[in-house]
């Protein structure tokens, strides 16, 4: 076969093939092309962003502190300040106050119930309630049992930290008014400490009221992921 046949041949072959190619081409939508790419940007944009605020989080930050039954807090804030009835760290002061004014434009009665609490009261709180279950019939060992899911003993509590906030109606909340609370919260630096599902994790049944300060960076990561602040602490331990 001579070379003008066989130029003639691979015209024939691929002829085919270029005017499909042509045709798609000529049928894409270019406003459809610009959304994907920004849509491919955005989302490596966003998985760089998380990335970096696992790059930038400690196991040290003060805001990370663990506090439950295996991490005892033995010490007190360095500086309390006053946020409506309560006592917080001063460093959460601001975040606490937006948060809660931000609570109240969903729910007008809301309000901070408890805030710091010393491991003195906390060590009050913890005797009474287990008082109150042996005044009913349980023994000493049932009592602490029960109290235990609800109550954290004596520097166990994040209370003492000065870190959480109990934050409700005090005639107590409904679950969807709490569902739109919870999702606030991240943008103000807090995250429900104690969700549904975790207490396997936290040591603490769901409630609804208990928020916990993180930082926002950290809690919006946390509530992306559904992470209890010990699951988001082992995952930052592992990357380390």
């Amino acid at each position: 076969m001579n070379k003008q046949k066989m130029t003639k041949l691979s015209l024939i072959v691929c002829l085919p093939a270029l005017v499909a190619t042509n045709f798609f081409l000529w049928n894409l939508d270019p406003a459809s092309m610009v959304d994907k790419f920004a849509t491919i940007e955005a989302k490596e944009a966003a998985r760089s962003s998380e990335e970096d605020v696992l790059a930038s989080a400690s196991l040290d930050d003060w805001e990370l502190v663990l506090v439950n039954r295996d991490h005892l807090f033995e010490s007190e804030p360095k500086s309390l300040a006053t946020v409506g009835n309560i006592q917080v760290d001063s460093r959460i002061a601001t975040a606490t106050k937006d948060f809660l004014a931000a609570a109240q434009v969903i729910v007008p009665d809301e309000v901070l119930l408890s805030g710091y609490r010393s491991r003195a009261e906390q060590e009050q709180l913890y005797n009474e309630r287990v008082a109150e279950l042996e005044a009913r019939g349980f023994n000493r060992a049932e009592a602490e049992a029960r109290v235990r899911s609800q109550v954290q003993l004596p520097g166990a509590s994040e209370h003492q930290t000065g870190l959480a906030i109990d934050m409700s109606e005090e005639a107590g909340q409904l679950d969807e008014v709490a569902e739109k609370i919870k999702a606030l919260a991240p943008q103000y630096g807090f995250i429900l400490r104690y969700p549904e599902g975790k207490s396997h994790l936290t040591g603490i049944d769901f409630e609804s009221w208990h928020f916990r300060y993180v930082g926002v960076e950290n809690a919006q990561y946390m509530e992306k992921h559904d992470l209890v602040l010990e699951e988001y602490l082992a995952l930052l331990k592992d990357r380390k």
